[in-house]
């Protein structure tokens, strides 16, 4: 049975890898070495894999790997007890001002994904039981060939002389209402093929929901095998357009997953930091890393 490598990263860096001298980010591509002969990745992926950039992505774990050590945790809360912190100065603190201090030890760091320029993007998993805010521009992949791109939305609060009874062709009358545009792309085995089509939504009601899967009773069809029943969902709730994966009881099979660079990064651009929680999951190309957090 395949046993995937493990990568366990301390504040001494990766530990046994040959990249050095640790610098704070767990780097990942396809290029071995580089043309000043150093190793450039911690990990690295199929150099035949063209989909893979010789430099790929990294994950900055320099803040959360030095943040506040325990040590400085149990002090502060030895400080508050009842007898044992009896001389400390945070027995005549206002509370207001412990719970600032509080908030600031016990504060949630969390490594960072930056995808550093590549041509196919890094992918982040997105959960079902959890929403993620939609902006336009934004960018997913499910199946094995179809895109999901949110072209359009105003989040904008629905008007209490809203009429439920207008229709998504009445969409330019109320540009100032909530709707959403999403554009599902499909690319053929022949590259020259693609398949796009378009849809608008209103948000005539809270709690808005639109489905993406391959039933028939979804609001988006997409007919492809890898592409689960109910793919994704999308719904306008509390003033904001959501996506969340599957449905509220199952996870899809082959994942939604969140491109987290510009679809169309000509100039190789930097991503900004996207936040990586314990158990998250990326996407290079066909590997998949999860990332755990202790």
């Amino acid at each position: 049975m395949f046993q995937p490598p493990v990568f366990y990263i301390t504040t001494r860096g990766v530990f046994h890898c040959s990249r050095q001298p640790p610098d704070g980010f767990f780097r990942i591509g396809r290029q071995q070495i580089n043309e000043l002969g150093q190793r450039p990745n911690d990990l690295i992926l199929s150099p035949s894999d063209k989909a893979v950039s010789r430099s790929h992505c990294m994950i900055d774990y320099r803040q959360f790997i030095n943040s506040l050590p325990e040590n400085s945790k149990i002090a502060f809360l030895m400080g508050s007890h009842k007898r044992l912190g009896k001389n400390s100065i945070l027995q005549i603190l206002p509370i207001e001002l412990y719970k600032h201090i509080f908030s600031f030890f016990f504060q949630k760091v969390l490594p960072y994904l930056i995808d550093l320029g590549s041509i196919f993007g890094t992918y982040f998993k997105i959960l079902n039981t959890q929403q993620l805010p939609l902006e336009i521009g934004m960018n997913f992949l499910v199946g094995t060939n179809i895109n999901i791109e949110i072209e359009d939305l105003k989040n904008d609060p629905i008007p209490p002389s809203f009429n439920s009874e207008n229709t998504v062709e009445d969409l330019d009358i109320f540009q100032d209402y909530p709707n959403i545009a999403v554009k599902v792309t499909r690319q053929e085995q022949r590259e020259e093929v693609v398949q796009i089509s378009s849809w608008k939504f209103l948000a005539e009601q809270n709690f808005k929901e639109i489905s993406i899967g391959r039933s028939k009773f979804c609001d988006i069809i997409i007919s492809e095998n890898t592409v689960s029943r109910v793919q994704c969902r999308i719904l306008y709730t509390e003033g904001q357009w959501v996506i969340i994966d599957g449905t509220f009881k199952k996870a899809t099979s082959n994942g939604t997953w969140l491109c987290t660079s510009k679809k169309n990064n000509t100039f190789r651009e930097l991503s900004k930091p996207f936040p990586l929680p314990s158990s998250s999951q990326i996407k290079i190309s066909d590997t998949i890393l999860q990332i755990d957090n202790y």
